[in-house]
C-alpha cells in the first residue's frame, strides 16, 4: 500500500505543474542566453511538467530599434531550438524591448 501511494502521488505531481528543478532551469536559461548576440536580457524561465515532459516559457529583451522580422525569426527559431530538446512538450517564446516595467497586477488600481 505505501509503494502504491508513493507512486499514485508521483504520478500526480508530475501531472499537475510541478516546476522544474533549478539545474534545468540554469541550463534552458544558459542556452537562451547563447542563442543569439542581439539578446540583452532573459527576463524570466518557466518550465512547469506537463505528465512527463515540460511546457517552458521564455522572456527575452531585443534591442527596441530591431525590425520586427528579425526579432520574430530569433523568437521563433529559440522556439524550435527548446522544443528539439527531448523533455520539452511545447516552448512558449514572448519577445519584449525593455525590462524595467512594473507588471499589470501589481499596479495600484487608484
Amino acid at each position: 500500500m505505501r509503494t502504491w501511494s508513493s507512486t499514485v502521488l508521483e504520478n500526480v505531481n508530475s501531472l499537475v505543474g510541478k516546476s522544474a528543478a533549478p539545474e534545468y532551469l540554469q541550463k534552458l536559461t544558459y542556452l537562451c542566453w547563447n542563442h543569439h548576440k542581439a539578446i540583452r536580457h532573459i527576463d524570466t524561465v518557466r518550465a512547469y511538467s506537463f505528465g512527463s515532459h515540460y511546457f517552458v516559457e521564455v522572456d527575452i529583451v531585443l534591442p527596441s530599434d530591431m525590425p520586427l522580422r528579425e526579432a520574430h525569426d530569433i523568437g521563433e527559431s529559440l522556439q524550435e531550438k527548446l522544443e528539439q530538446l527531448p523533455e520539452i512538450e511545447r516552448a512558449f517564446v514572448h519577445l519584449d524591448y525593455e525590462f524595467t516595467h512594473k507588471p499589470e497586477h501589481a499596479q495600484s488600481h487608484s
